[in-house]
């Protein structure tokens, strides 16, 4: 049985240490020897290299006791939304919030901590189970990186479940969009802007003009979304532009669609920008792959069965949000996202009810006891 206390004790623990992308060399001690303590093999990978973080991913592996049982991963991130500094947790009314001056960290630790709970469930009522395997990636936050860098051949699970989503114990994310980053780079020609302007090629009125083509942005339809969210260029006021560079986020689950909307607005921005004597670059990254896994797939079938043995209404969803699960989904793992009950992450008024933080970790349980049946 899931014990609050307990639970808190662990997640108020796991959010007090500063664990920023690219620095989460402190947290992931801290999970290890809690690992460790819980009879689970630990093993940190090498994804942290070459300067991405202070350290790697860390795995756990809790060999079965059910021969022929489902073998299942959980993922949560270990990384936090700055300010991370150390938070402080706040207890009112059954919900939990930090002192207002960092995140609250739920997004990912909720997670994490739930998970160490069931571990601790499993090991004191010796509770039959198949094989079980933990991953605590890095850098989330900033790209996924801990799971991009991984060493695919490190995943020994059927498939796996990411603990990394707002909503209720029982909402299933089952699909979810690709996701361009599309990086649109403007030339034009400098000039002294108070001597000579009409001699320059001004990159960032060419660079504007081509956004204000664009039918629209935001949301297109339920599924597809467009965002302008970066946007720089030139070098000081009296020297007309002669670049510059601005991204664009686009996301559809319906991948030849995506290409689609790609290819139709940089033919809008690249006409106007010619038009003006400039030139267009186009540099378009996979911010993470698409997912779909069906409802009656067995990864969605044993996510729902131990949801109702617990109680919680079942609902499949669509998220427009990316998670490490699009990557797992990627590396050929069926990967559903779980609703964990964060909610206002990635600001000081993130909360969350602790009624969640039980609900999760009994969910785990339930999908540990259902794999054992198969």
């Amino acid at each position: 049985m899931v014990e609050l206390e307990r639970i808190l004790k662990t997640f108020t623990e796991l959010v007090s240490i500063p664990c920023p992308s690219g620095d989460e060399k402190k947290e992931a001690d801290l999970i290890t020897k809690k690992l460790q303590a819980l009879g689970v093999q630990v093993k940190v990978d090498q994804a942290g290299a070459n300067g991405i973080s202070t350290t790697g991913n860390v795995w756990g592996f809790l060999p079965g006791n059910v021969p022929g049982a489902k073998k299942v991963l959980f993922e949560a991130h270990m990384d936090s939304v700055a300010p991370t500094t150390g938070t402080k947790v706040i207890r009112k009314d059954g919900v939990l919030y930090s002192d207002g001056t960092t995140t609250l960290g739920g997004d990912d630790k909720v997670g994490i901590a739930s998970v160490l709970e069931a571990l601790q469930i499993i090991k004191d009522e010796q509770i039959p189970h198949g094989d079980v395997q933990f991953l605590f990636a890095i850098g989330e936050e900033t790209g996924s990186y801990g799971i991009r860098y991984l060493d695919p051949s490190w995943l020994k699970s059927d498939f796996g479940y990411c603990l990394d989503c707002g909503g209720s114990a029982g909402e299933i994310f089952n699909y979810s969009p690709q996701a361009y980053r599309v990086t649109y780079t403007v030339t034009g020609k400098a000039a002294h802007a108070g001597e000579e302007p009409e001699k320059g090629i001004n990159a960032i009125m060419l660079a504007t003009k081509g956004l204000s083509k664009l039918p629209w942005y935001g949301r297109k339809d339920a599924m597809t979304t467009l965002s302008i969210g970066l946007i720089k260029g030139g070098k000081a006021s009296n020297i007309v532009a002669d670049e510059c560079e601005f991204v664009i986020d686009m996301r559809c689950p319906d991948v030849q669609k995506l290409d689609a909307l790609r290819d139709a607005t940089t033919k809008l921005i690249e006409q106007e920008v010619t038009a003006g004597g400039g030139k267009l670059k186009v540099n378009c990254t996979l911010s993470g792959p698409a997912v779909f896994v069906k409802e009656d797939e067995p990864v969605a079938n044993l996510a729902a069965a131990a949801a109702k043995a617990e109680g919680f209404p079942v609902q499949f969803k669509f998220t427009g949000g990316l998670s490490d699960a699009n990557f797992l989904c990627g590396y050929g793992l069926p990967t559903l996202n779980l609703a964990t009950g964060m909610d206002k992450i990635h600001t000081t008024f993130e909360q969350l009810k602790e009624k969640d933080l039980v609900n999760t970790a009994r969910w785990i349980l339930a999908i540990i006891r259902e794999a054992a049946k198969k």
